[in-house]
């Protein structure tokens, strides 16, 4: 009987947190998704800086694996040319070498071609 109730507890809540869900497109679990209007784009990528302690002398920024930088501050301009999946990694480094990465994932989606055109 518990289960019973407990089960239904659930569906309830899920339907009342359905209802809350505006209607779209499903982003990416995660990702920020970034809209475009055309390509390129230019966009920025900040982070906090390392605490003094860690001795940063500079960052290494890497688009889809590629490096774009190596800032000694806390930015880094970047160009976007394709739409779809992107990501950007950050690595710390200082005299005894390199952090791992922090990544941020980031999906890029162009507006929606026009439907039905057509000459009156």
């Amino acid at each position: 009987m518990k289960k019973t109730l407990l089960f239904v507890a659930v569906i309830l809540a899920l339907i009342a947190c359905a209802t809350f869900i505006k209607p779209g497109p499903i982003p990416f679990p995660g990702v920020l998704t970034i809209e475009a209007q055309s390509l390129p784009i230019s966009k920025t990528v900040a982070w906090d800086a390392n605490a003094a302690s860690d001795g940063v002398t500079n960052y290494v920024v890497r688009l889809d694996g590629t490096v774009i930088g190596s800032p000694t501050g806390t930015s880094q301009p970047f160009t976007i040319t394709t739409a779809g999946a992107h990501t950007v990694a950050v690595r710390a480094v200082n005299l005894w070498g390199e952090s791992v990465d922090a990544t941020l994932a980031f999906n890029v989606v162009l507006a929606a071609r026009p439907a039905n055109v057509r000459i009156q």
